[in-house]
């Protein structure tokens, strides 16, 4: 039952005893209300509130008790006036017939006016030891449950009236803020670490698929590489061709791959998004020596973060347009130059990446001949267009050939 003392069952002080007792509450209220907010320990915050609990009750003996569920008791975590050894290991019961454990169970204050021979109550051997008779008991909880208890003890019976009462809920409560605030910190950090170590487990696992697939794709390579080799000894030129542009099909989306893994390892680039411009020069680099020095790369690229599959089809794109540009602008052995721009338009979220040669150029005859040489890649250059949402221009030039792909740009 929640102690409701009348007025006349309280002590009667006179009226400057009573005004005192209220200011120097209300002092203890604010300075710890202001403490409570501040970046403190909770073991210094809670040795400070029993502190001030026995200065303004007028007594030498205070504990907070915290309640452990999985030992099944209360704990005392701070306290003033014990003896050594008190603080920090001396346990208490939480069943009603304990006065801490009742305050527990019902959440309501309990004072006992003297606990010697009480019907209801047992007395506590830490009681007993220190002389204390008196005693009052406030639940401390939060977040709809109860963390402990706040107990003061005196030597003399009929200690506590109802402003003793008053003030150690209040300053429960303002203790109970304090707490739940550390509590909920302490969630978010604990929360945090556990993110991180997820995000970090799935970097690793990201990590060990990427480098399956990289070596998934070379031995694909591999493979290939073996069947045209047959295909060149068998004389099977149209085979051996095939291959060859499928062999470097392959090498494109590995050379993605690669990027991809690059990027998560360092931590650029968000969501899968890989650097465009970086993977272009590494493809144009792979090209050049796979021509044996006939081809020279000029490039001219822009940074541009780019989904990892957007990042691929245009690779595949580059690779088919790059291909064609050797066979037919510079057929039977020629040598020449082929240019690689990539520009970036902010305002209209857009990419414009631009394939051009100095050859042939694009006459009716060389049309011709690149499309039955050839139509298969410029269908695929057409589909993967389409796939990223760009699409494909040729641009007027007044020597050898230039295609232009626009792309939207968005990471």
């Amino acid at each position: 039952m929640p102690f409701t003392p009348d007025r006349d069952e309280m002590r009667s002080p006179d009226a400057a005893a009573l005004a005192q007792r209220l200011r120097l509450h209300q002092c203890i209220l604010r300075d710890f209300g202001r403490l409570a907010l501040e970046e403190l320990e909770i073991g210094p915050l809670l040795q400070r509130a029993a502190a001030q609990a026995a200065r303004a009750t007028g007594v030498a003996h205070t504990k907070i008790l915290r309640h452990r569920p999985e030992q099944g008791d209360l704990l005392t975590e701070a306290g003033v006036g014990w003896k050594p050894g008190v603080v920090g290991r001396s346990r208490l019961g939480t069943d009603p017939a304990s006065p801490a454990g009742r305050a527990l169970q019902t959440g309501d204050a309990v004072v006992i006016e003297d606990v010697r021979g009480h019907p209801e109550y047992r007395v506590e051997p830490v009681l007993a030891e220190h002389g204390l008779v008196a005693l009052l008991n406030v639940c401390i909880s939060f977040d709809g449950q109860p963390w402990g208890v706040f107990e003061v003890d005196s030597q003399r019976p009929g200690h506590f009236d109802a402003l003793d009462v008053e003030f150690l809920e209040t300053l429960s409560c303002l203790l109970a803020v304090a707490l739940y605030r550390r509590e909920t910190m302490d969630r978010a950090q604990q929360a945090a670490v556990a993110a991180a170590r997820r995000a970090e487990r799935r970097g690793l696992l990201l990590a060990e698929l990427q480098h399956r697939a990289k070596n998934n794709l070379a031995l694909i390579s591999a493979m290939m590489s073996r069947e045209r080799r047959a295909a060149a000894r068998a004389q099977e030129a149209e085979g051996v061709l095939r291959l060859g542009r499928l062999m470097q099909q392959v090498n494109a989306i590995g050379l993605a791959q690669g990027r991809l893994a690059l990027t998560e390892e360092g931590g650029a680039g968000e969501g899968g998004a890989t650097d465009l411009a970086g993977y272009l020069r590494s493809l144009l680099g792979s090209l050049e020596l796979s021509f044996e020095g006939r081809i020279r790369f000029e490039v001219a690229l822009e940074p541009c973060l780019l989904p990892f599959d957007t990042t691929v089809a245009i690779g595949l794109m580059v690779n088919e347009l790059v291909t064609n540009a050797a066979k037919h602008a510079y057929p039977e052995g020629e040598s020449g130059v082929v240019r690689a721009s990539l520009r970036l338009d902010s305002d209209r979220a857009e990419g414009m990446l631009t394939i051009a040669d100095e050859g042939r150029g694009m006459d009716p005859a060389a049309v011709a001949a690149r499309r039955a040489a050839g139509g298969q890649g410029s269908e695929l250059v057409r589909y993967l267009a389409r796939q990223i949402g760009g699409e494909i221009e040729q641009d007027p030039v007044a020597r050898g050939a230039s295609i232009t792909l626009r792309f939207p740009c968005v990471a």
